[in-house]
């Protein structure tokens, strides 16, 4: 008599985690999510899509018409996606990558630390609201974080085969070609956390080696867009956007050294508390355990983040996955009791799941917040508008979050003002306005035609 295959509590708990996950990531899309960059991008990868412009990405007809700002590659899967598919997969491939990090800090912590360890690294991960909102969106993040910790997975696991450190270098110079130096820091910091742990200074040397050949495909592009393709790459994005960044010529970000720890400090939550508990337990043991190692790497990963002299909340998002296994460390004591009642746990796991997949929609109108006011109050007035049409958009500053949301939602081609024109001047049928800029009285031509949240919509006069 044969008996059915019994599904053990690990592995339902494992699939808990990760259903929380889903269920998360998918959460925004509920809503109406607005994020300047994820906007912004995904007028990108339509224009990449439709056009076949796989090398030359460009935004909007008079604003960013070949955007170098950020190297092409990392836009190829969605744009392939959303050529395919249809425009809504482009945020589906975004959470595919956020969810295939989720089951690689997984496998890394079931194999460095053991399974409870391990869930609670995914859940702590799935859970945080900055990565699960942005996570399923049409951003570089994504496929910058799977990448860039794929990179450092076989170093952290200790692995020593030549074929180890190829893929390690392999998915380290994807990264870089993702998003440049960035793509390299959890590498580098896996090697030196390793080399701390071992007590050598092997791989470091070889890490040190494999950041060089990491670094060639992105190097050698720049190199021949210099010399032969003048297409733009070397000045925009290797001049004024990685060395600009680095020596903090460009002022659109933070400038304090420490500002790293201090966004994990604002963000990384509910895993803030795991870790630091994580951390009073490495302390008091001192010894150079896998604890000790993740706690190592995610050091080393965080003094890097601090070196340029532009940074930007997102650019930490690389560290999230190590800090994330390093708060599945704080269980390692309990880990034994948690194995005894494993059906238990494994049950309530399963029980937070079912409830997190109910409550999604309703998750995601919080995390999303207020909609743009172009999707609400101005709606009726603005969707009248054809696709491609122009439509003005007066502020100071430049509201990058007002012209991605009319170029990604209503396919317009919004063009920024700090001052209103006369309406013989234009073509523009509407203008929005921010209040504090608008002039009183209004230009020749322009009339009032609603007002909300800061903002006035204006029309041209028949």
């Amino acid at each position: 008599m044969r008996t059915k295959p019994v599904i053990e509590p690990d592995a339902t708990a494992a699939f808990a985690a990760l259903l929380i996950g889903i269920a998360l990531l998918l959460s925004p899309m509920f809503g109406h999510f607005d994020d300047t960059d994820a906007q912004l991008y995904q007028v990108v990868i339509r224009q990449m899509a439709a056009q076949g412009a796989w090398m030359d990405p460009s935004y909007l007809r008079q604003l960013l018409p070949h955007l170098r700002e950020h190297l092409p590659f990392g836009f190829w899967p969605f744009a392939a996606a959303v050529a395919i598919f249809g425009e809504p997969a482009g945020k589906m491939v975004g959470a595919i990558f956020s969810l295939t990090t989720l089951v690689g800090v997984f496998i890394i912590g079931r194999r460095m630390l053991g399974t409870w360890p391990a869930v609670l690294a995914t859940l702590v991960l799935a859970t945080t609201d900055t990565f699960f909102r942005y996570g399923a969106a049409t951003r570089l993040d994504p496929v910058l974080m799977l990448l860039a910790n794929a990179a450092a997975a076989p170093i952290l696991l200790g692995a020593e085969s030549a074929g180890a450190w190829v893929a390690a270098i392999s998915a380290a110079a994807l990264a870089t070609l993702v998003k440049g130096p960035f793509g390299l820091v959890p590498f580098v910091a896996a090697a030196a956390a390793r080399s701390w742990g071992d007590r050598s200074r092997k791989p470091l040397l070889i890490a040190a080696t494999g950041a060089v050949l990491a670094s060639a495909p992105l190097i050698g592009f720049l190199l021949i867009d210099r010399s032969f393709l003048h297409a733009g790459w070397w000045d925009v994005y290797f001049r004024l956007q990685v060395l600009g960044s680095a020596t903090g010529l460009r002022t659109d970000g933070e400038t304090g050294f420490w500002y790293p720890f201090v966004t994990i400090a604002g963000r990384f939550w509910p895993g803030l508390p795991f870790v630091a508990y994580a951390l009073i337990l490495i302390l008091r043991r001192r010894t150079r355990g896998p604890d000790a190692l993740l706690a190592m790497f995610c050091s080393c990963m965080l003094l890097a983040l601090c070196l340029p002299g532009r940074k930007v909340w997102n650019h930490e998002l690389v560290a999230y996955p190590g800090l994330a296994l390093l708060a599945g460390a704080s269980c390692l004591p309990i880990q034994d009791w948690l194995q005894k009642h494993a059906k238990r746990a494994a049950t309530a796991l399963v029980a937070a799941a079912l409830a997190t997949v109910v409550a999604s929609p309703w998750i995601g109108r919080i995390v999303n917040g207020r909609p743009c006011v172009g999707s609400t109050d101005f709606a009726t007035q603005i969707n009248v508008l054809p696709p491609g049409e122009t439509i003005l958009v007066v502020s100071r500053p430049t509201s990058w979050r007002t012209l991605a949301s009319l170029a990604a939602e209503r396919r317009l081609e919004p063009v920024p003002l700090e001052t209103l024109p006369e309406a013989a001047s234009t073509s523009a049928q509407l203008a929005m306005v921010e209040a504090e800029s608008a002039p009183h009285p209004l230009p020749a031509g322009w009339e009032q035609i609603s007002r909300a949240r800061g903002w006035l919509l204006l029309r041209r006069r028949e």
